[in-house]
């Protein structure tokens, strides 16, 4: 007899920026993605630079904070990585790599690095879908925070981002009005 066997939900791994998105926005929905979408998680020195998010915001929120081995550190501060992004968002990289997790970002050149090496990558936006194809969160929801994290991080939640993520809604049929 064979026994039907579930595979463990992903771990999303959220950057500075996609935090900060969510925290300008709606970080409840944080919670909500944490129950519908995979475990969400933020390196505890990315969450240090996140200002004005606490780690008893992330218990209440179920957002698990993971310290970061000494090794990883070195690692994230090797030379063979893009220097272009901040020693947090290659630590975020050198983390989802090791353990196999996904990064969760609005960072282009932080997805571009994930995809050129092999490490799962989805954008913060993304997530919102998920929720809304989970019945979480309406889809006129999910476009007022698409919205309100396009003000606060219009360099990468610009119109064109925002054009998709809207397309994305329409093609489930979740109309974003």
């Amino acid at each position: 007899m064979g026994y039907l066997t579930r595979s463990a939900p992903p771990v999303l791994l959220v950057d500075a920026d996609g935090f900060i998105d969510y925290r300008d926005s709606d970080l409840e929905v944080l919670k909500l993605i944490g129950q519908h979408v995979g475990r969400v998680a933020v390196l505890a020195p990315v969450l240090d630079a996140v200002h004005g998010v606490t780690r008893a915001d992330c218990t209440r929120l179920a957002v698990s904070v993971v310290e970061v081995a000494t090794s990883r550190l070195l690692r994230a501060g090797s030379v063979d990585m893009d220097v272009s992004l901040s020693f947090n968002e290659r630590l975020c990289f050198v983390t989802c790599r090791a353990e196999g997790w996904t990064c969760v970002t609005n960072d282009p050149a932080l997805r571009r690095l994930c995809e050129r090496r092999g490490v799962r990558a989805r954008f913060g936006l993304r997530l919102l879908v998920d929720v809304v194809v989970a019945g979480a969160v309406t889809p006129q929801r999910a476009t007022a925070i698409a919205h309100k994290m396009q003000e606060s991080n219009p360099l990468h939640v610009n119109e064109r981002v925002i054009a998709r993520f809207k397309n994305e809604l329409g093609r489930l049929g979740a109309g974003s009005t």
